[in-house]
């Protein structure tokens, strides 16, 4: 089934249902509801006929020219990731997670040098299906351990579950031991082992669980329960992940991670967002909030100096609406009044609308250095016929006084003027209220006169001085 929304939205990508091939899966049903709340469009995919090679065949039932695209679904080998891709490419559809993306995050070679400073020691080794390595090779691949515990996997997945005979070795030294427990790995994985084998040091962990984050475009837009634990909601330290996962620079992953018994927190595995599970029961809908926005290409984060601006998303903004700090510190405890006004306007116009635009909302103004958040700044809504956009801004009483607000003008406005469909950008104010004045005037604008009993503030951007200077000629 094909779900229809905006144009200007990603379509999100999910697998058929086996019996029904034109609803979706219903494993995936809540994840369609959601993506659908965010206001973007679904469409199914034939998951068996692309693990079959009938890749036009798998992706018929997704519309043509549909823009970009997120797949959401069960786990792809990275060559039929690729051929999805091309297939879809081939319909005028843009995957947002490019075939080398995807692998990069998918395969534990991929990812791995990025985070080695926050993952256990690994090394691997090559081999097809049902041929593991011979006892010599394994023995070469273990020396950097010592007589280190070792737990056996290949680039994707390892055999948990099989603990003692598939995955566990209790010293890299007994290469007896590492060689039976690897053949035995191999044999139970079958056709699916992916890429060969790989080594990883032994790490003890606390009993506080794993947690998984889901990140877009390098913000961590979800932190929940790992899906093999989802009674356990450990809340992680994300601060060197958060390095790591922007220096990878895929757009849409996941990190596993979990604190070492020494209180370390350690990221046990990565992932393409498009492939890992979420746990039962969980709420998806920051994730397709998030995904909706950037499909559409509106940032998650703005940044200049010492400032970030951070979008506040529909599910969010509804809680700052509700006074709450919404996984914000604030600076003064708790959202400034105005800026939960600003944001239950907001909720409001999105409902009356019948959905949640993505982008020409607010953003959480923060300090990038600490993560606290001193105030809000955003747009009053998209762009009018004539390209007519306006914003407004407000800082926590503690934050006033130290420039947050004029950077936080420049930041916003030097976006907005760099948008196409935007010829103007406005702002109001009280007659009374000289400190906003100056932070427009500091930020480029200028008065332009009165409008209901404010005075209004104005700047012109190249569109629309390119287009003054058309009308002009006559064009």
């Amino acid at each position: 089934m094909t779900v229809g929304s905006a144009a200007d939205r990603p379509l999100i990508l999910l697998p058929g249902d086996p019996l029904r091939a034109r609803r979706t899966d219903p494993h995936f049903a809540a994840e369609a509801a959601a993506a659908q709340a965010a206001g973007t469009a679904t469409a199914v995919l034939d998951h068996e006929a692309l693990l079959a090679g009938d890749d036009a065949g798998a992706v018929a039932r997704v519309p043509r020219d549909a823009g970009p695209v997120w797949y959401r679904g069960w786990m792809l080998p990275a060559e039929r990731y690729a051929a999805l891709a091309a297939a879809l490419s081939a319909r005028g559809c843009h995957p947002l997670t490019s075939p080398d993306g995807y692998r990069t995050a998918h395969e534990l070679p991929g990812w791995y040098a990025t985070f080695s400073a926050f993952t256990p020691l690994s090394a691997w080794l090559p081999c097809p299906p049902g041929s593991p390595p011979g006892e010599a090779e394994l023995a070469r691949l273990a020396e950097p351990f010592g007589g280190r515990p070792l737990v056996v996997k290949d680039w994707v997945k390892s055999r948990k579950h099989e603990w003692a005979e598939a995955a566990y070795v209790p010293d890299a030294a007994d290469t007896a031991r590492l060689a039976s427990v690897v053949e035995k790995f191999v044999a139970l994985q079958e056709d699916s082992l992916t890429g060969g084998v790989v080594l990883r040091a032994f790490e003890s962990f606390d009993a506080a669980g794993e947690a998984r984050v889901w990140w877009v475009d390098g913000e961590p837009v979800l932190v929940g329960a790992h899906p093999d634990t989802p009674q356990l909601r450990p809340v992680p330290d994300l601060t060197g992940v958060a390095a790591a996962v922007r220096e990878l620079g895929c757009r849409f992953v996941t990190t596993d991670v979990v604190r070492r018994s020494d209180g370390v927190w350690r990221v046990v595995e990565v992932g393409d967002g498009q492939v890992s599970g979420l746990p039962e029961g969980a709420d998806a809908g920051p994730l397709f909030e998030a995904l909706v926005a950037v499909g559409a290409g509106f940032p998650l984060t703005l940044t200049a100096g010492r400032l970030a601006l951070r979008a506040l998303l529909p599910t969010a903004a509804a809680q700052v609406a509700d006074g709450e700090p919404a996984g914000y510190d604030w600076v003064d405890g708790t959202p400034p009044r105005s800026t939960s006004a600003g944001a239950e306007i907001a909720v409001r116009e999105a409902i009356a609308a019948g959905l949640k635009r993505p982008g020409w909302s607010g953003y959480v103004l923060t300090d990038a250095g600490t993560g606290t958040a001193l105030g809000s700044i955003g747009f009053h809504g998209p762009p009018d016929a004539e390209g007519r956009v306006e914003i407004g801004y407000d800082l926590s009483p503690s934050a006033r006084g130290a420039g947050w607000a004029t950077d936080a003008v420049r930041l916003l406005t030097g976006w907005a003027a760099d948008r196409p469909e935007v010829r103007t950008i406005c702002a109001l104010t009280e007659p009374e209220n000289a400190p906003s004045q100056r932070v427009l005037a500091r930020a480029g604008f200028r008065f332009v006169g009165e409008r209901e009993g404010l005075r209004e503030y104005g700047m012109q951007t190249r569109a629309g001085a390119e287009a003054g200077a058309a009308g002009g000629r006559g064009e």
